[in-house]
């Protein structure tokens, strides 16, 4: 159960990290890559206004040419165009032949081809900023007619190559991708402390419940971790906690002064019944008997609750104790009664077992356990106590030759006063069972019930082991499971 839970808390914690990381990865893809895009495009509409703008500037010099009025001083214009800006400029007539120019990377017949030059030559202003329409993707077109008095005479062409373009567009693609991985890297970076962050609250809040469904009603978390909301289920937690504690150490509180005040008064009146005997007539004599059982039933049961309260009192330190010995007295007392009705108590074990207890409580369970299996063992037969132990674990066996019990017997064996269908009235509290398995949770232990092997009833209660290094334990602090 622990590998368990130490496997759900890492892959919480991995999922919780996988999200921080994803959420700023992802607000940088949806935010950086449109602006990116954007930047890119707006980068190529500035260099296609820019070189409309130029090709507007030398347009008055293409009129001029072109009407006849300064056709020599057309190519130092355009060499002087190409000198300061790195375009080239090139000029058309009406007809679209060349008149002069700077050669592009298109030949001019072919750039005289291309649909915006085309455009341009039916009196329309258009480039090739947009790439969906353009020819040269590696190259930049912009024509703009040249009108004289109304009339189209020509057109100016400037060409420019992407290079520069192209570079700027990189840098800014590097500089989102850049954002990106410092943001990636960031996220790496804090997203592990702060997942511990908001997930110590929650462990402590699990290990908490746990050990308070285990019955370790001092169980608290602490309300200074984490994020607000989880501080405030903190608190939460430990308010109902107090709250439970609070209620059970009443009722534990109740049952353990009823049981004592009641007791004075029952032997009282036990003692009253007896005194009455001398006075009874031979056929009240049965009568008195009955009435006095009673008294005797009903000490027994309050004893019972006693023990039980003393049980459930909560968490106590444990101590090393010779099982093997304990066997071995309780025995010895019980033969005293078994032999009588010819019923044999054999112990299979003779080495030293250490157990981790609390002082008196293994004695006990023991009692119960052969008080159970001495009341329906049949003459003749052998109950049987052994100890089973390894590295972790001491199990103490007692296994008789009874009628046993059905499946559903034995689910329902350890709860408070239920009784078996065959029980006589009279007999018993309904309470031994309980008793033993509230005894071996204050241990960290637990009671199994099962068929034995020759019919009747395997009873066995599980304990820790005394660790080999003899540290002392606390109980209530370990939940085992059953194996």
């Amino acid at each position: 159960m622990p590998l368990c839970r130490n496997k759900r808390g890492k892959t919480m914690r991995r999922h919780l990290i996988g999200a921080l990381v994803a959420l700023p990865v992802a607000v940088v893809a949806v935010l950086g890559l449109p602006l990116a895009m954007e930047r890119s495009d707006k980068a190529l509409r500035e260099l296609a206004h820019a070189r409309a703008v130029e090709a507007r500037q030398l347009s008055s010099a293409a009129e001029q040419a072109l009407t006849g009025r300064g056709q020599e001083t057309l190519p130092e214009t355009i060499a002087a165009y190409q000198d300061r800006t790195g375009g080239r400029a090139h000029v058309y007539d009406a007809r679209g032949r060349s008149v002069e120019g700077a050669l592009c990377l298109l030949t001019p017949a072919e750039l005289a081809d291309q649909k915006v030059v085309q455009a341009a030559l039916r009196g329309q202003f258009t480039d090739s900023a947009d790439r969906e329409v353009s020819e040269r993707p590696d190259e930049l077109i912009v024509a703009i007619p040249v009108l004289h008095q109304g009339l189209l005479v020509g057109v100016v062409v400037v060409c420019s190559a992407l290079d520069d373009l192209e570079l700027k567009q990189w840098t800014i693609w590097a500089v989102v991708a850049v954002i990106g991985a410092l943001a990636l890297a960031a996220s790496g970076f804090l997203a592990e402390p702060l997942a511990r962050w908001i997930l110590r609250p929650v462990h402590y809040l699990e290990s908490a419940a746990r050990r308070f469904a285990a019955g370790d009603h001092g169980a608290r978390v602490p309300v200074h971790l984490g994020p607000p909301d989880l501080r405030v289920l903190a608190e939460t937690f430990n308010h109902l906690a107090e709250q439970v504690q609070q209620r059970v150490r009443v009722q534990k509180a109740f049952v353990s002064d009823a049981s004592h005040q009641m007791r004075s008064p029952l032997v009282a009146l036990r003692l009253r019944l007896e005194n009455m005997e001398p006075h009874m007539r031979t056929d009240g004599t049965r009568s008195l008997e009955q009435a006095i059982g009673e008294v005797d039933r009903m000490t027994g049961i309050l004893n019972a609750l006693l023990l039980l309260a003393r049980a459930e009192s909560g968490a106590q330190s444990t101590e090393p104790v010779d099982v093997l010995a304990v066997l071995e007295e309780r025995v010895a007392s019980w033969r005293l009664l078994t032999e009588p009705r010819r019923v044999t108590l054999a112990i299979d074990r003779d080495a030293e077992v250490l157990a981790a207890a609390v002082s008196g409580t293994v004695d006990q369970i023991i009692d119960i356990f052969l008080d159970n299996a001495v009341r329906v063992a049949p003459p003749g037969s052998t109950v049987w106590l052994r100890l089973v132990q390894d590295a972790e674990t001491v199990a103490v066996q007692c296994i008789d030759e009874g009628p046993g019990m059905s499946d559903a017997e034995r689910a329902r064996a350890c709860d408070r006063f239920w009784r078996g269908p065959g029980a006589l009235a009279g007999e018993g509290s309904g309470l031994g069972l309980a008793i033993a398995a509230s005894l071996a949770r204050a241990n960290n232990g637990s009671i199994l019930l099962q068929e034995a092997a020759g019919g009747g009833l395997h009873a066995e209660a599980r304990l820790m082991a005394w660790p080999s290094s003899g540290e002392p334990q606390t109980g209530m602090l370990l939940k085992r499971s059953r194996r």
